[in-house]
């Protein structure tokens, strides 16, 4: 864009404004001085929306005259840009008085209305804190039944061993290894099959009530099982295979008291 007045009609449709200091300003850099006084070297400015082409300088004093009066133009074309017309605002709504409103509303309540729709059931839903927490595995030769409690801080292998040395121990040769139960069923407490009606069925299915076997209950776990199987385990211990595997006294004390098992 060669002429200013083609780049100041631009920049003033784009909402830019240009201006220049007609005397040096204190304190600023130089700067180039800009004379617009003579309009005859001007040229012609390009239409608007259209893509800015310089012109070549008129010589012609009628052809001067023209863009004279194009450059006028353009100026009216610019302030109404910069002035737009201003729009009718749209009118708010009229509030209706109290008493009206009043009105319009007891009309309303006078007709009739749909029956509300019948709630439906509440679903049962089981509390957090009736949900028991337990994990137990079951070992079982033909005179004994071993159910302890597991614990997952502590050697899965080494529990298991330590469980098939105790059934050997009171002469049991060939042992079946049954499953685990890990209790909440389910990570949703709230779920309905994490009931303790359930975890008793589980219990009483997967190691049969016992089937005429001695049972043992190791860690917690022995009132599930007695509830399961409708009567007491022959011998409760209240530690767990894992604390039974680190400490020898604890050992010792289990020994004692399934050591009469062993003679039957």
């Amino acid at each position: 864009m060669h002429t200013e007045a083609a780049r100041q009609f631009y920049l003033g449709v784009a909402g830019v404004r240009m201006w220049y200091a007609r005397e040096p300003l204190p304190g600023a850099a130089p700067s180039p001085e800009y004379d617009f006084s003579d309009l005859d070297d001007q040229a012609e400015a390009p239409e608007f929306a259209v893509a800015a082409a310089a012109l070549p300088v008129q010589k012609d004093p009628e052809q001067a005259a023209r863009s004279r009066d194009k450059i006028a133009h353009l100026q009216s074309l610019m302030s109404a840009v910069e002035a737009p017309a201003k729009t009718p605002r749209p009118a708010e709504p009229v509030k209706p008085e109290p008493e009206q409103a009043a009105a319009e509303v007891s009309a309303d309540s006078s007709q009739e209305r749909p029956a509300p729709a019948e709630k439906r059931a509440a679903v049962p839903v089981l509390a957090v804190e009736a949900v028991p927490r337990l994990f137990i595995q079951a070992w079982q030769g033909q005179r004994i039944l071993l159910i302890a409690e597991m614990s997952e801080d502590a050697s899965l292998s080494l529990q298991e061993t330590l469980a098939a040395n105790i059934v050997k121990s009171l002469g049991e040769s060939s042992i079946k290894r049954l499953g685990a139960i890990h209790w909440p069923l389910f990570n949703n407490l709230k779920v309905s099959l994490n009931r303790v009606d359930n975890l008793l069925e589980a219990i009483s299915e997967s190691y049969g009530k016992g089937a005429g076997r001695q049972v043992i209950v190791l860690g917690k776990g022995a009132d599930w099982v007695e509830k399961a199987f409708g009567k007491a385990p022959e011998i409760r211990f209240s530690e767990s295979l894992a604390k039974l595997a680190s400490d020898a006294q604890l050992k010792r004390e289990l020994w004692q008291m399934i050591k009469p098992l062993a003679a039957l």
